[in-house]
């Protein structure tokens, strides 16, 4: 990394209203119910079992237990199975570099299976080969909330004897799933659906499962409370950062204060030895805001519909009918373009596209052997990471944005729209 790309994250942009894809679900509101909360808080009464109550609920499964993060949901799913040494865990490899750390925090072996860039989510035709004797599960992912083909990943898993975890970090099911899974675990941070900054959750129907779950769940680490005012404090300065307003300015701030210390984040990404804090509690002082962004999920789900619509009528990548749109969460709009950086260039002064995954992991650009991936080995993967765009889709973008993005620019959007690997197979 050469001196400019060191200082780039800290030089604002020119000022003017500009739109990001974190804090996507939050608003003031959230600031003055975390405030409430530490006022008037009842050390009595917990915040965390009412949120996790709620969210099983809504999430349509039988129990819900909370984590400091997705991935730990992951890793305390994986640890109730048992998984031993050298074990195998099928995954697609396009997803965080937090997945497969998960895996090896436990001992086991993540398997790579290339993906389709019809819809960014793991090739089930490439799968059966994937499976050995080593092999005890199938990790599904609907990829930026598009579902993946969980019957024919079942039909497989059931067939070799196999548990399927189903990662929901970008997707919330609208109804209650005929899929036969042996668990699943969302994401609650700064770029998901629903988004108190950091946690996650592991969701099952099996008692037994839930038992083991909550074992873990009490012996995990309690964050102390320096850490849960740096939480408390990096929350609300995302939200005030990262609004419209202040954006061209607050992302080099927050990159600043992150670079300082300041901002709390998990900073797991790239480090190989299971940490002393993993797997963490999720902080009572974030339930309060859970609570309210489960309440409002339906709205959430239903706005970021409206806009993949929108999208989907122009851009028509998935090809998808109305009634598979609204099956989807849509936690972003994904295509492939000819030229990442010049689309990205030519709407930067309106939209922050960050990329994911701009690396086949996010996360990690570099160093793959450490995840047991060889490079080549999955080349759609590859191929996508240098040629996908997402669309933000959450509440805080105007649809009159995103209209006028499109009928302003329409011709030019089409030029780019890059279907090589789409239709190579």
């Amino acid at each position: 990394m050469n001196l400019k790309e060191k200082i780039l994250p800290f030089i604002p942009m020119p000022p003017g209203f500009k739109y990001s894809f974190y804090c996507g679900s939050n608003s003031l509101k959230d600031i003055f119910i975390l405030i409430k909360y530490l006022i008037f808080k009842n050390k009595k009464k917990s915040m965390t079992e009412k949120f996790e109550k709620l969210f099983s609920r809504k999430s349509k499964n039988k129990y819900a237990v909370s984590f400091g993060s997705g991935r730990m949901a992951l890793y305390s799913i994986l640890k109730t199975l048992p998984v031993k040494k050298g074990d195998e865990i099928i995954l697609p490899a396009f997803t965080c570099s937090v997945v497969p750390n998960a895996i090896i925090y436990t001992g086991a072996i993540p398997v790579y299976v290339d993906i389709s860039c019809k819809d960014f989510n793991l090739d089930v035709d490439l799968l059966e080969k994937k499976i050995s004797k080593k092999t005890v599960a199938i990790y599904a992912q609907h990829t930026f909330g598009v579902r993946c083909k969980m019957s024919k990943i079942n039909k497989l898993a059931k067939k070799y004897n196999l548990k399927v975890i189903e990662e929901k970090a970008h997707y919330f099911p609208k109804k209650k799933s005929k899929d036969k899974t042996y668990a699943s675990f969302f994401s609650l941070d700064h770029s998901k659906v629903i988004n108190t900054y950091m946690g996650g959750v592991a969701s099952t129907n099996n008692h037994l499962i839930y038992k083991k779950l909550k074992k873990i769940q009490r012996n995990s680490f309690e964050l102390g409370s320096i850490s849960k005012i740096r939480i408390s404090l990096s929350f609300i300065l995302e939200i005030i950062f990262f609004n419209r307003f202040l954006f061209w300015i607050g992302k080099s701030l927050y990159s600043l204060l992150f670079y300082l210390g300041i901002i709390f984040y998990f900073r797991d990404n790239l480090v190989m030895k299971k940490p002393k804090y993993y797997p963490s509690k999720f902080p009572e002082i974030l339930s309060c805001v859970a609570i309210d962004q489960i309440k409002n999920i339906k709205n959430n789900l239903n706005y970021r519909n409206k806009i993949a619509q929108m999208l989907e009528k122009e851009i028509n990548w998935y090809k998808f009918l109305q009634k598979d749109m609204k099956v989807n969460t849509w936690l972003r709009y994904s295509f492939l373009v000819k030229d990442q950086k010049k689309f990205i260039d030519k709407f930067k002064n309106k939209l922050d596209l960050e990329i994911w995954y701009s690396s086949i992991f996010e996360g990690r650009t570099k160093n793959f052997k450490e995840i047991k991936y060889k490079k080549g080995s999955c080349p759609e993967a590859e191929y996508c990471s240098r040629h996908i765009i997402n669309f933000p889709t959450h509440k805080n973008i105007p649809i009159s944005l995103i209209s006028n993005i499109l009928s302003q620019n329409n011709d030019w959007i089409k030029t780019q729209i890059n279907f090589k690997r789409k239709f190579s197979k």
